[in-house]
């Protein structure tokens, strides 16, 4: 398995920071959809926010004390050249659109950057000044490692997912030109593009990213003057280091290049290129978004075309069953009734034979007591008649 497989395993098993609900913190990014994280990607903007304050004020500290302990240019050089692209790749990846790709793709260049520096390729670049560098990239990756605990609900489950992206970071190291080094972005980018996005969500993102872009231009006006003024300073070295000569020359042919290039751009031919190139621009972005816009309409019909034949099969089909059950019912009713009629008959035939042949049982007895009587008053009345026998 291959190490690019070992991370679209990893994003699909375990992502790298759990934290609080969703409820928190927006809308989840296709990226967060596609890989089942929990972690509010507010809360994940707002931790990338404060870290590109921090990551970067490391940095500084750390170029500044390797510029206090030399004199060389050639060191100098590359602790000036440390600041700013150190600087510039923490911020690309701080500022990735998705919040989660942007914590996975911070951490894996912590880890990269700390790998290069503590091996030979930053020995042979700094020399006496790495052990600086090293308490840098250190306390850059423990303030991520930090952020990332200090919101995470299952502490065991983040520790376990940083230690497969450092595995992957590991796998793919960087060398001396940070610009260059092996980025995660293709498969984050490669993993979101799975997820279907609607017109719905695509305006939630840009919401998202408008409300977080005055912070990020805060970041830059704090920033932008100082990498300025490190590029002054690396320009003043090399100023110091070049013949005049050379470097009258090489300034004259960059003016007249320059000049050449104004003037290319100022004519007429140019403007009206740059006009049409524009006008197509528009024109095809327009085409696209409505487009896009048609597309979204027909899916929408669609979908409510369905839902409302499933709807009305479904209210038929209720129809349908009610119905029948109301016969059944009936049915039973009527089947209920006739076995209750013919049950009430047979008693009544019951009770009428009963009192039949009681009332039989009692005129034979009182026959019989009448006869008796009869019998007894007759046989009476010829004892006590005279002549009669004794």
């Amino acid at each position: 398995m291959g190490p690019r497989s070992k991370f679209l395993l990893l994003l699909a098993a375990a992502p790298l920071a759990a934290c609080v609900s969703m409820r928190s913190g927006g809308e989840p990014t296709a990226l967060m959809r596609v890989t089942g994280t929990d972690i509010s990607s507010g809360q994940l903007r707002a931790l990338g926010n404060e870290l590109a304050i921090r990551i970067p004020a490391i940095i500084e500290i750390s170029g500044d004390r390797m510029l206090a302990r030399t004199e060389d240019p050639l060191l100098r050089r590359r602790a000036l050249s440390w600041k700013i692209e150190g600087t510039a790749a923490f911020h690309q990846a701080l500022f990735r659109p998705d919040a989660l790709g942007a914590a996975v793709e911070t951490y894996a260049l912590s880890v990269q950057l700390e790998d290069w520096v503590k091996g030979p390729g930053g020995q042979r670049y700094y020399g006496d000044l790495q052990p600086i560098l090293i308490g840098g990239v250190e306390q850059i990756r423990r303030e991520i490692e930090n952020q990332a605990l200090s919101v995470a609900k299952d502490p065991d489950n983040a520790r376990a997912s940083r230690e497969r992206v450092a595995a992957w970071a590991h796998e793919n190291p960087i060398d001396e030109h940070m610009s260059n080094r092996p980025s995660l972005h293709a498969i984050l980018v490669r993993m979101a593009a799975n997820q279907n996005l609607n017109l719905t969500d695509a305006f939630a993102g840009i919401t998202a990213n408008v409300a977080d872009l005055q912070t990020r231009l805060d970041v830059y006006a704090w920033t932008l003057p100082k990498v300025a003024r490190w590029q002054a300073e690396m320009a003043a070295i090399d100023l110091t280091s070049v013949d005049p000569g050379k470097l009258a020359v090489a300034t004259l042919q960059r003016a007249d290049a320059l000049l050449t290039r104004v003037d290319a751009l100022g004519s007429p031919e140019s403007i009206r290129q740059l006009s049409s190139a524009a006008t197509s621009s528009l024109r095809n972005e327009r085409v696209a978004v409505m487009g896009d816009i048609d597309r979204q309409r027909r899916e929408i019909t669609d979908a409510l075309t369905r839902e409302r034949v499933a709807i009305l099969g479904n209210v038929d089909a209720q129809r349908i069953a009610t119905l029948a059950d109301i016969d059944r019912k009936i049915a039973y009713g009527f089947d209920r009734a006739d076995e209750m009629r013919l049950h009430t008959l047979a008693d009544v035939e019951g009770i009428l034979t009963r009192t039949l042949f009681r009332i039989a049982v009692g005129l034979a007895a009182l026959m019989l007591l009448g006869g008796l009587v009869v019998y007894l008053l007759l046989r009476t009345r010829a004892r006590t008649s005279p002549g009669g026998p004794p």
